[in-house]
């Protein structure tokens, strides 16, 4: 079977591997691991911004303080006027697995070229005790610390999109090592839903069935001067022979609809018409007519679209 496939179109389909694409690159090293201003790690700065401690920062010897970093992000910086997204992922007092956290975690690496990851960690480390504490916090960071590796780490498969053959090694690599990085629990919570996505995703490509259909896109729908055949076939090809089916009997349905309230509306003027009736005959012969052309359910909505 030929894997290699074109760019997908599908505003669904596109979300889940650009989705995955984005979360498989390569990453920067975990803060052990790393020096600022090596060519592997990411201690980026600003231009005119040494990095903390850097050697030859022009009248800077030491890191930053913590209040520092938080001036320089939440008050000068790119982070000034937002809200942390995510959560602690802290249950009554206890540390639970979420993927709340690694939100948080990415809301913070926002900041990384303003300031150094390790300004970064020291930062989440003092936001998180003021929220929960020293023992909590010190969870916390260990669980950052293990995040920040796993983006760092050096994988051996790419991912091609243009290339099938080449998604289920790197979605099995990247799941064991979340695994082995993070632990099951915190794999399963910071990852399981885009891995379930990628899964259901890869299993309809495979199967040759039609995508599901994207949300954002409209219906086909029927309308004077089109063909219906090439409407019908259209759903086929986007939603499958039976959900076009159930389109068609919608589309029978509505026009039905239409012309009922067409001719209700057409008979309401004609009683309108009658010098011979008085008003209350009118409405009695009217609601006569109703009762005879509609359904019960459907009494409402023609009085109100007729307005009786």
């Amino acid at each position: 079977m030929d894997k290699r496939v074109p760019l997908i179109a599908g505003g669904a389909a596109l979300a889940v591997l650009l989705g995955m694409a984005s979360l498989w690159r390569a990453a920067p090293e975990p803060p052990g691991d790393r020096r600022p201003g090596s060519a592997d790690g990411w201690a980026m700065v600003t231009p005119g911004i040494a990095a903390d401690g850097e050697a030859g920062a022009p009248g800077r010897t030491a890191p930053l303080s913590v209040e520092e970093v938080r001036q320089r992000l939440f008050r000068s910086g790119s982070l000034a006027g937002t809200e942390a997204a995510g959560d602690w992922c802290v249950s009554q007092s206890q540390l639970q697995p979420c993927v709340g956290l690694r939100h948080r975690f990415e809301y913070y690496i926002l900041g990384l070229g303003e300031v150094t990851v390790d300004a970064l960690r020291m930062l989440v480390q003092d936001d998180a005790q003021r929220a929960h504490g020293p023992v909590l916090a010190g969870q916390i960071i260990a669980i950052w610390d293990k995040y920040w590796q796993l983006r760092g780490h050096s994988w051996r498969n790419r991912f091609d999109q243009n290339d099938r053959s080449t998604w289920l090694p790197v979605f099995e690599e990247r799941r064991l090592v979340r695994r082995q990085i993070l632990g099951t629990d915190w794999a399963a919570a910071f990852y399981a839903d885009e891995e379930a996505r990628f899964q259901a995703h890869h299993a309809q490509l495979e199967s040759g069935q039609p995508p599901p259909p994207d949300p954002g896109e409209p219906v086909p729908q029927m309308a004077p001067g089109k063909d219906p055949a090439a409407v019908h076939a259209e759903r086929v090809a986007r939603y499958g022979e039976a959900a076009a089916q159930r389109l068609a009997k919608a589309d029978d349905e509505w026009a039905d609809w239409q012309r009922r309230l067409a001719a209700a509306r057409q008979e309401w003027q004609r009683l309108q018409a009658a010098a011979n009736l008085s008003d209350a005959q009118r409405r009695q012969d009217m609601a006569q007519y109703v009762d005879q052309h509609f359904k019960a359910d459907e009494h409402l909505r023609v009085q109100a679209l007729l307005k009786l």
